[in-house]
């Protein structure tokens, strides 16, 4: 096990150590682990150390302030290290917090919107020991862990700290430890007893969560509803009717190729042939092929491809056909067109396919060729759309025709068969998908095909060709943008209320493809949020979210609450009581000498009663530590929920003596609520959650981010005081606030996100499944905006920053 989870309170690692050369960063983009499978560790547990981790690490605390970088400021947390990255600033920026306030700010930094006061404040996290004696290798402020259990508590529980209370085989020397503090303790309580306080911290926003005082103040790109557009007038505004305009479906192509008896090919506009064939079908061949094998700017490919159309479209005994290079000659026009074909297909007698040699490569053999055209991003809804249960495919050189059935063109043709057949039975009718399905595997075919970009949402407006209603294009649209225009219009199945609450299972994952790290299906999640807009910078406009804000910057004071008893309602009135007996026997004591010599049986009467006080005092005074502890200990009915969270690894023994002042086996790891989460069955058959740092991929996961840099994966915990469950998990930055967005599995699934202030912008960093009893003690959120993944600007050391020692 590596040094940094044994212990505490370590210097930061040699640089020469571990077979790494001075400067070289360790390997930190790794994948999140895949937990869908869980591992099985049954040699976990008692009995194979190897495999347990520390359960008593030392937290130096207030220890840190030596350290030599450490800086100072008048704001809480005072101490701090500060970043030695900095985001390359491009000029002054605004922010507009809750309040309405603005302030102008000449740089970008990390921050955080404070649930005290709404303003957005410079995130500063608190840190493992280890880490924070390594290098600050962030663009945010770091800080030490300190114990913020009530001063009160600590010290009546310091005699006894040392105790393990779960393990009940305590050694003598313990007790003699306990018996040397046990005086000064005494000592300090009894002060402190005399201004009794609420050593159980106060109660927050109702017993809820801090919330997470958001507003969106921008207009979107597309909005959901037709009021919220930016319409800068009235007049605008009544005139205009959508924000999302659809394209209408065309029923017949706009130009034919048709054919004389001596086949002479003549391009005529369809309407013309109408009104030449009034009674008669408009039948007509559609003729397939691609750019790479047929140029339409070289008359020779032009002219083979017209060959081959005439010879497919006379075997079928029609005179009329229809191919692109010349059945779209209308240059304003192309574009509308290119996104039309698919209703070209739809209205098509036959698909013909062309093939031919690569212009870029040697010719290859004739199933090469075939193969080549179907990884062309335009050929797939053309199979997918097209009539009848076979094509035809036609030769270039050779004049070969092959006959291939739609249910074997998968697995002759395309690489990604598994998925693609799924969709050509769904256009058969021998399987039907639903929606969220069909656009699902639509969207995965489409990656993995090649295509010569003409507009960023290509890929998009080819998906486009398969639903029922389509929005008119944007040239401005990015890719995700394109897509959601196009989720927004149909009747999806909430796909983007969906895809928002899924974590990626590596951090370069795509936003199509959409592989959740627990692998769940889209179709698994529930959604408890509605997509109102679309946003700029492939973001979305969400509402109806619930959330919390998580406190990194330190641990609280926790409110507890314990069951009233007579035993506890008898020790809470002994240990305030007591100081002023004590003292009162003290005036009797006095009283009594006094009279003694006057009046001797008034004076023992003062006398007897004071040594009664006195004896009554001395025993709640001298046994304080163990009375409070007895007011103070036991498990909690009851807590204040708080998110805490901080940079690394620590037992979860450790964070609750950090929390609560001392072990007593109140918190938990959580057993299925990140990728890293860890279970596994006790001796009672029941499902109880086990340090993640059990498993030797996460405790090597745990080592290697403490030396993460800027855009790295790093290893942060949460402590979540509402269930009492503490949960380990990877994101590049620290989430500053929980946002529930939907269910799943019975557990909540609640995104974690940063805060980008210059766009006022939320993007997505992990994603942790809550029980759903956290629902009802988060706050709702206003419209958020709304990201799935924050790209990393461009950073530069820090001038002057502080180095590690």
């Amino acid at each position: 096990m590596s040094s940094h989870l044994q212990h505490g309170v370590q210097e930061a690692p040699p640089r020469h150590g571990g077979g790494r050369l001075p400067g070289q960063a360790p390997e930190m983009q790794r994948d999140i682990i895949d937990h869908a499978a869980p591992r099985q560790f049954s040699n976990v547990g008692p009995g194979s150390p190897e495999e347990q981790p520390p359960n008593n690490v030392h937290v130096a605390n207030y220890r840190n302030l030596s350290h030599p970088n450490t800086k100072y400021r008048w704001e809480y947390p005072n101490a701090h290290l500060r970043p030695q990255y900095e985001y390359i600033s491009n000029g002054p920026r605004f922010v507009r917090d809750i309040m309405g306030r603005v302030k102008q700010k000449w740089y970008p930094d990390d921050r955080y919107i404070s649930p005290y006061d709404g303003r957005a404040k410079p995130l500063c996290v608190q840190a493992t020991d280890d880490i924070y004696r390594s290098p600050n290798n962030t663009t945010h402020l770091r800080t030490f862990m300190r114990n913020t259990s009530p001063f009160m508590l600590r010290i009546a529980k310091w005699p006894l700290n040392h105790f393990n209370y779960i393990d009940e085989n305590t050694p003598a020397s313990d007790y003699w430890y306990a018996a040397a503090k046990w005086i000064p303790a005494t000592a300090a309580l009894t002060v402190m007893l005399m201004f009794p306080g609420n050593a159980s911290g106060q109660e927050r926003n109702g017993g809820r969560y801090d919330p997470f005082p958001y507003k969106f103040y921008n207009y979107p790109k597309a909005a959901r509803n037709t009021f919220e557009d930016d319409c800068l007038t009235i007049a605008g505004r009544r005139t205009h009717h959508t924000t999302n305009p659809e394209i209408k479906r065309t029923l017949r192509p706009r130009y034919l190729c048709v054919l004389s008896a001596d086949d002479k090919m003549t391009r005529i506009k369809t309407e013309d042939w109408e009104k030449n064939n009034k009674g008669k079908p408009l039948d007509y061949v559609f003729i397939a092929y691609t750019a790479d094998q047929f140029d339409n700017d070289t008359d020779s490919d032009v002219k083979a491809l017209h060959a081959i159309a005439k010879t497919a479209t006379r075997a079928v005994g029609l005179n009329t056909y229809w191919v692109g290079c010349s059945c779209m000659p209308d240059k304003d026009e192309i574009e509308q067109d290119v996104y039309r074909i698919s209703d070209v297909i739809r209205g098509a007698h036959s698909l013909i396919i062309a093939v031919g040699p690569n212009n870029k490569e040697s010719a290859p053999s004739f199933d090469l060729q075939l193969v080549q055209w179907g990884t062309r991003m335009w050929t797939w809804p053309e199979v997918l759309l097209s009539p009848g249960d076979s094509i035809k495919v036609f030769s270039r050189e050779n004049n070969d025709v092959v006959t291939i059935t739609k249910r074997q063109f998968a697995q002759t043709v395309w690489k990604d068969a598994e998925v693609s057949r799924q969709l050509i039975d769904h256009y058969e009718g021998s399987i039907i998908l639903g929606r969220l399905e069909l656009v699902t595997l639509a969207l995965q075919c489409l990656q993995g095909r090649e295509t010569s970009q003409h507009l960023h949402g290509d890929k998009s407006y080819a998906l486009m060709g398969l639903m029922r209603l389509r929005p008119k294009i944007d040239r401005s649209d990015t890719a995700f943008q394109a897509f959601a225009r196009l989720s927004l219009a149909n009747d999806s199945d909430m796909l983007l209320e969906r895809l928002i609450s899924t974590l990626p299972k590596n951090p370069t994952q795509h936003w199509s493809c959409m592989d959740d790290a627990w692998n769940s299906k889209l179709w698994d999640i529930y959604p408890t949020c509605q997509i109102a807009g679309i946003g700029r910078d492939d973001t979305v406009i969400i509402d109806g979210l619930r959330g919390a804000n998580v406190r990194w910057k330190s641990f609280e004071v926790v409110r507890s609450e314990v069951r009233a008893n007579f035993k506890r309602t008898f020790t809470l009135f002994l240990q305030h009581s007591a100081p002023l007996f004590f003292y009162v026997s003290i005036g009797l004591l006095a009283a009594g000498n006094a009279l003694r010599p006057s009046n001797k049986t008034a004076g023992d009467t003062y006398t007897f009663v004071g040594v009664v006080f006195i004896i009554y005092s001395l025993i709640a005074i001298i046994g304080a530590p163990w009375f409070v502890k007895l007011l103070y200990g036991g498990k909690f009915w009851q807590t204040q929920p708080w998110l805490f969270g901080f940079e690394g690894y620590l037992p979860v023994e450790t964070i609750e003596k950090q929390v609560f002042g001392t072990n007593l086996g109140r918190l938990s790891w959580s057993p299925y609520s990140s990728p890293l989460s860890r279970h596994k069955r006790n001796e009672h058959d029941e499902c109880i959650g086990i340090d993640p740092t059990t498993d030797p991929e996460v405790r090597s996961l745990v080592s290697q981010a403490t030396h993460a840099t800027p855009g790295q994966m790093r290893v942060f915990t949460i402590v979540d005081t509402g269930n009492m469950e503490v949960t380990m998990f990877q994101a590049i930055r620290p989430p500053v606030a929980f946002l529930l967005a939907g269910e799943e599995g019975g557990m909540q699934r609640a995104v974690g996100v940063s805060y980008q202030w210059e766009t006022q912008t939320c993007y997505r960093e992990t994603i942790m499944r809550m029980p759903t009893t956290t629902k009802d003690l988060m706050t709702q959120v206003n419209r958020v905006r709304f990201g799935l993944k924050r790209e990393m600007p461009p950073t530069r050391p820090v001038r002057g920053a502080d180095q590690a020692v």
